[in-house]
């Protein structure tokens, strides 16, 4: 039966994944150039370099991302965590009242050592945001790196959400991150109300041509 409401949520989901994903391509064709987020993407690529040179004496950083994206929701869901640990094998956060999805499925969808850079960015000195900017992009790769590695059904927070419903919700998270982190990177804090209004505008769109085609198919 899980299963099955996890299924019927995702379908339910399509409409966002069509509209956010969308949205986010207009946004990277019309806004994105290299002379923009170049900073960004040596950040990006900075990391690259260091995962192929650690790789694996990485993964108690990547343990303590992961728990600390469970942690973070958490508190945004007005949770009194109790317990943060981390060690070799694993981790794990504990919290008072229950679990909720997005609690669950943190460590995929949100770049825990990100999100720090992207709130101060706009309270610094100018003069450093190029600096900031390449954090971003280091801390970001970082995430992206371990959420490939990672994500895979036999993770429990995975399987117990359900692998369909973990990877829409996962997909849309993910992209709408990516478009809100990169309009911070460019300073371009305006489109990222845009970049809502639009989606939602044009998920509307969606559900209503999907209906209005049901109907006339159904008459």
């Amino acid at each position: 039966m899980g299963k099955l409401i996890g299924f019927a949520a995702s379908f339910l989901l399509m409409p966002l994944i069509y509209s956010f994903g969308y949205e986010a391509y207009l946004f990277f064709a019309s806004s994105i150039s290299f002379s923009r987020i170049d900073v960004f993407l040596y950040g990006c690529l900075c990391y690259a370099l260091i995962h192929v040179m650690l790789g694996d004496r990485l993964i108690f950083i990547q343990l303590f991302e992961h728990e600390l994206g469970h942690t973070i929701m958490a508190f945004v869901f007005f949770k009194d965590v109790r317990e943060f640990a981390v060690h070799e094998q694993g981790g794990e956060v504990g919290y008072q009242g229950g679990s909720n999805l997005l609690i669950r499925l943190a460590p995929y969808y949100l770049p825990a050592f990100t999100i720090p850079l992207l709130i101060i960015k706009p309270f610094v000195f100018p003069s450093i945001h190029q600096g900031i900017n390449f954090l971003i992009g280091l801390s970001l790769a970082f995430h992206y790196f371990f959420l490939y590695k990672e994500f895979r059904p036999s993770q429990p927070d995975i399987e117990r959400t359900g692998l369909t419903l973990s990877f829409c919700v996962a997909c849309i998270l993910n992209t709408i991150f990516l478009v809100v982190i990169l309009c911070i990177v460019m300073d371009s804090y305006s489109t990222i109300p845009d970049y809502f209004e639009n989606s939602l505008a044009r998920s509307f769109e969606f559900c209503k041509t999907a209906l209005q085609e049901w109907q006339a198919s159904n008459p």
